[in-house]
């Protein structure tokens, strides 16, 4: 079996002059992948029945990979289907807004020409959605609309910043996809390269301090342990929003809470397991109910989720996302779009990271950041194109580009995924009913390891940051003090919780020693006497490792003494060989 490495998105040399830095980018990118697809092959066997394991989902790693294999793309319109769905007068919402209003909701939050809607998101909306999404619930058991942040609504693997002059046309549009776990990894190989991308990407202005993350008082910076350096801000003011100045703004990666690497490969794992569905409810919106994963009504996870499960169900395969593993923006369909001058308007869009189909050799395009920009020197702006796309009633007659969203209902976004023939004589998979709550005592689910005064930092910054787990990285004989384990424990004896650490082969690390100093809520403060609503706590570790434990990545359990010892989480820690 060839010794296999997850390649960076689009295949990106970011330190293209420097081949040292290089290689340590790609092990720590190889790293984070393989962990976050490990953990995605154990599922969540903790918390749910019918959600694990994910054995028709493949490692790379452990199987033999060609380009016989056949690869098949899964595309999905980058505007937020969510806010159509939940505020568009073309659904049953009863906020009925017209295209207008809903493309200005995606470009600034609210609706800034209405005073039917002066407050912005999060708006509320049914908190029942499956099996299916049901307006007639009671108003009062309604939720606020999710995710929140400052561009959390693009929850479709894109978002976007827009430049807009003293007259309010938009001037230039950045789409971004890139992922912020490749961000994370740059940050912890070299902050300095991270600058520069900054600064290529949105304004010379920018300086090291800008993205460095501020501790809670805001008198400083957080440190990070386990790299003795500033922790990396990814909601700074040049990545922050939706909406780009001279001095703040700025998209130059993912920050929606779902739009993250992890999430995609555990969503595309979870989908290849079967369902118990009659044939006329086999359809997107029933197997995200169903398989529990992803968020009903995005164009994204119902569309991935339902490919991959027709390719396992369909050619008895399965499946792994396609190397490089990664979210790339489509070029438009700029069939539609009419200049002033008559100018062909592809050529205002610039791929300015990541590679077009042409350039990758495959049937779908790589790219990771665009730009659209009319040149200053044709005197017109890009609010000047018309676009057949509607915004104003339903007709189609071209109307101006007013807002980005309009730009992105006309092209994709993409992932890959390959088939992988199953051995010779491998039993084929049962059809599973839909997932389920466990009930009576159950493990906790550990959903991530960082450092605590990371995380709130983090919060402090806003209360809905997309977190990222890298593996946290400590060397043999090291001890780290003061990390948060965070977790889902439902049950009142969550101060009995036994934590301990697993090798990848799924034997105890007696060597690594867990000392819990607090146990928090979400919040930051002391968990009280009960599990309380959420069942949310994050408990504060010291983890020491003894000098003869094996390098390499590590599991955790979270251990309910009334229940039987938990399969671990794997890639929560990697451990390096002294001197490394």
């Amino acid at each position: 079996m060839p010794n296999f490495t997850f390649s960076t998105p689009a295949l990106i040399q970011d330190f293209s002059d420097n081949p040292s830095l290089q290689q340590k980018l790609n092990q720590t990118w190889d790293l984070a992948i393989d962990a976050y697809t490990q953990a995605a092959l154990v599922s969540n066997p903790w918390t749910v029945d019918y959600q694990a394991p994910c054995d028709w989902y493949v490692n790379p790693k452990n199987a033999d990979i060609t380009a016989a294999n056949p690869v098949e793309p899964i595309f999905w319109t980058a505007f937020p289907n969510r806010l159509k769905i939940y505020f568009s007068s073309a659904e049953k919402s009863p906020y009925q807004m017209n295209n207008a209003q809903v493309y200005a909701l995606a470009d600034f939050g609210n609706i800034p020409q209405s005073k039917a809607f002066p407050t912005g998101l999060p708006f509320i909306i049914p908190s029942k959605r499956c099996p299916n999404l049901n307006w007639q619930q009671p108003i009062d058991e309604w939720a606020q609309y999710d995710p929140q942040g400052p561009r959390g609504w693009l929850d479709e693997y894109c978002e976007w910043a827009v430049t807009r002059n003293a007259e309010g046309k938009i001037t230039k549009i950045a789409f971004t996809c890139e992922n912020p776990e490749y961000w994370y990894s740059l940050w912890q190989v070299s902050p300095e390269k991270v600058l520069a991308l900054y600064q290529q990407l949105v304004s010379p202005n920018v300086v090291l301090e800008d993205l460095m993350l501020l501790s809670t008082d805001g008198k400083d910076f957080a440190i990070d342990p386990t790299t003795g350096r500033a922790a990396y801000n990814p909601l700074n003011k040049w990545n922050s929003g939706t909406v780009a100045t001279e001095t703040y703004g700025g998209a130059v990666h993912l920050t929606s809470p779902p739009n993250t690497i992890g999430a995609e490969i555990m969503l595309a794992a979870q989908a290849t397991l079967l369902r118990q569905l009659p044939p006329d409810q086999y359809n997107m919106q029933r197997m995200v109910c169903a398989g529990a994963y992803g968020r009903a009504y995005r164009n994204s996870d119902p569309h991935i989720g339902l490919q991959v499960n027709q390719l396992v169900k369909n050619l008895k395969v399965k499946v792994t996302l396609t190397d490089p593993v990664g979210l790339y923006l489509q070029r438009p369909d700029f069939s539609s779009y009419k200049t002033p001058d008559g100018t062909d308007a592809s050529q205002f869009y610039k791929v300015i990271r990541g590679r077009t189909a042409e350039q990758a050799g495959t049937t779908y395009d790589q790219i990771l950041h665009a730009e659209f920009a009319v040149p200053e020197a044709l005197g017109y702006t890009v609010s000047d194109i018309l676009l057949g796309n509607a915004v104003q009633g339903s007709s189609q007659v071209p109307v101006p580009i007013l807002y980005a969203g309009q730009i992105a209902d006309t092209f994709h976004v993409c992932l890959a995924g390959t088939a992988v023939t199953p051995a010779t004589g491998e039993p084929t998979q049962s059809f599973l009913p839909p997932v389920r709550d466990k009930t009576g005592d159950t493990n906790g689910q550990v959903s991530m390891l960082l450092a605590n005064p990371v995380l709130l930092a983090m919060l402090s910054v806003n209360p809905y940051p997309p977190f990222v787990q890298l593996p946290v990285q400590i060397n043999q004989g090291q001890t780290l003090t003061d990390l948060a384990l965070q977790a889902s424990y439902a049950n009142n004896n969550f101060k009995d919780a036994e934590i301990a650490f697993w090798d990848d082969q799924g034997n105890s690390e007696t060597g690594i020693s867990v000392t819990v100093t607090a146990i928090n809520t979400t919040a930051g403060v002391p968990a009280g006497k009960s599990a309380g609503s959420d069942g949310q706590f994050n408990y504060i570790v010291t983890i020491s490792v003894a000098a003869n434990v094996s390098p390499g990545l590590k599991g955790v359990t979270l251990r309910n003494p009334n229940c039987d010892m938990p399969v671990p989480l794997p890639g929560v820690l990697y451990v390096n060989a002294k001197g490394n």
